[in-house]
């Protein structure tokens, strides 16, 4: 028996670090488990503790998170709508190494580990599903690895634009919009920066006129233009 991955998947060749989507078929998790409405910001499970349910994000967002012991709060991942969480932990029973919780209101789709075995047991597509979402979650932490500990902050911002392009991004006036109120606190959060650095080197990539505001929206005035500083500082 083979599985043949659709064309989005045959094509994919960049690891999408930091926003999570279940990328294969995600219908049949929809009717997993039970539905439930959790309000923004409430905790889903804290770090080194064992979950009892994984959640599929049927709508709104979850983040994967930690506090520094200064108290700045690190974001690892979002999980977007479409995309699993927690699977990993709840499947080999181990515990979580940071915490989960709602970024905004969400609806999540409640799954026990019993369901999800047996649904991996008896559903080969399914158990495929899995595994592929699991070794996402594992080369996008590595992909994340990787450029904190080779590139320089200004690289790291340029990239997380990109990525937040390629995701919430809309053509405006010959430019890419980033439909997301993205902060320079979150960005700092994301990547392990300070938050100081983080404010002067968007302020520097504006000057340079790679990237814009517009009603608080960050907009890449060119995509290629900002790879190709990318490349400029990674050559330096």
């Amino acid at each position: 028996m083979s599985y043949k991955l659709n064309n989005h998947q045959e094509n994919e060749s960049e690891i999408e670090s930091y926003i999570w989507h279940f990328r294969r078929n995600p219908s049949l998790l929809k009717s997993m488990g039970n539905l439930i409405d959790v309000e923004k910001d409430t905790v889903l499970i804290n770090a080194n503790e064992i979950p009892k349910y994984c959640y599929y994000v049927k709508s709104g967002r979850v983040i994967s998170y930690e506090y520094s012991k200064s108290g700045e709060e690190r974001i690892y991942a979002f999980s977007e709508r479409d995309s699993l969480v927690l699977e990993e932990s709840l499947l080999f029973m181990r515990p979580v190494p940071v915490s989960f919780r709602a970024a905004v209101n969400s609806k999540l789709v409640q799954i026990d580990r019993n369901t999800l075995l047996s649904e991996i047991v008896n559903n080969p597509e399914f158990a495929i599903d899995i595994i592929h979402s699991v070794s996402e979650k594992f080369l996008s932490a590595m992909e994340q690895i990787r450029q904190i500990s080779s590139y320089s902050a200004t690289w790291k911002i340029c990239s997380l634009l990109i990525v937040f392009a390629n995701n919430y991004g809309v053509p405006y006036d010959g430019k890419t919009l980033i439909q997301e109120k993205i902060s320079q606190q979150m960005i700092s959060s994301m990547l392990g920066i300070n938050r100081i650095t983080a404010v002067r080197i968007i302020k520097d990539l504006k000057n340079t006129g790679l990237i814009e505001q517009i009603n608080g929206y960050y907009c890449i005035r060119s995509i290629d233009k900002l790879k190709r500083h990318m490349e400029l500082i990674e050559n330096e």
